[in-house]
């Protein structure tokens, strides 16, 4: 049986567009490239904001068609790039990001037959929490398993 065969209709409804609904053990076998590309997308979030620092004091002094101007700009273009391939990636676990600081990720899933998201923050060995759709991080409650 698949796991969107537990929910109703109403249910599938208030999935996201390009969202999918997993398994425990789906998200499970997806978290250690989620984290690695999630801990990637951390580091380009960093890179991207020293960059964009750089940019506002330079365009402050040289004009936007400088060669160094230019040549910042284009790197954080690639930045750019990289970022949304990294998206792609991530997309394609199932997982989407729910924080960045500290890392926080998530994945829909079923839980007593309702529609939910399987919790995962840095730190946590594994997927071992869940909260209803219309609660945050904040909502966690633990994920028992029979």
């Amino acid at each position: 049986m698949a796991v969107t065969e537990l929910l109703d209709e109403m249910a599938l409804l208030a999935l996201p567009d390009g969202s999918r609904v997993v398994t425990i053990e789906e998200a499970r076998e997806q978290l250690p490239l989620a984290e690695k590309i999630l801990t990637s997308l951390q580091s380009l979030q960093d890179q991207a904001h020293a960059l964009t620092e750089e940019l506002e004091v330079l365009v402050e002094k040289l004009p936007p068609y400088h060669e160094h101007v230019v040549e910042v700009g284009d790197q954080l273009g690639d930045l750019v790039k990289e970022w949304q391939e990294l998206g792609d990636s991530l997309d394609k676990t199932g997982a989407t990001i729910a924080g960045f600081d500290p890392g926080h990720l998530e994945w829909h899933g079923v839980v007593d037959g309702y529609l939910v998201l399987y919790s995962w923050s840095q730190g946590e060995e594994d997927i071992e929490w869940w909260h209803p759709l219309d609660t945050g991080i904040n909502g966690r409650r633990p994920l028992v398993e029979a």
